[in-house]
């Protein structure tokens, strides 16, 4: 009978902190998209928040652009006449791009990449990262690439 009561402890315990967790993770991504994106109390999936993300992301932006090898070059051009630009791999990557100033050229893009600011989800942790665009995109794959461009 102890052992029963000392396993439902743990899993209340572990399924608390799991919850908190999640909390955390969409407050973080909120908070990063605050002067981007008013989420307006829109719930974010606390599994997938990026997917959540993504969709406010399409019906709210100025422009949207599918990245890809042959069009990087140019959708990072245009990005320059914006005031913000997201972009999203698949689930799980979500970046914005912090100084077009500072670059580095991209062997594999074969471009020059911004520095940029944002979070990768792996196994539901959300790692944050600062780094040249090329490094947080990884190379060019299947994956699905999104550019959002906002004007305010």
């Amino acid at each position: 009978m102890k052992r029963l009561k000392n396993i439902i402890i743990i899993l209340f315990v572990f399924t608390s902190l799991s919850s908190h967790a999640q909390n955390t993770k969409i407050i973080v991504l909120k908070q990063f998209l605050t002067d981007i994106v008013k989420l307006d109390g829109k719930v974010l999936d606390e599994e997938q928040p990026i997917v959540s993300i993504c969709e406010i992301a399409k019906s709210r932006a100025d422009k949207t652009i599918d990245i890809n090898y042959e069009t990087i070059g140019s959708a990072l051009l245009e990005a320059k006449n914006y005031k913000h630009c997201l972009i999203t791999v698949d689930a799980h990557t979500l970046v914005k791009v912090v100084s077009f100033k500072d670059s580095s050229l991209s062997g594999t893009w074969h471009v020059a990449t911004p520095l940029c600011k944002g979070y990768v989800q792996k196994a539901g942790v959300l790692y944050d990262k600062k780094d040249y665009l090329k490094n947080l995109i990884g190379k060019p794959d299947s994956q699905i690439r999104t550019m959002y461009l906002f004007k305010e």
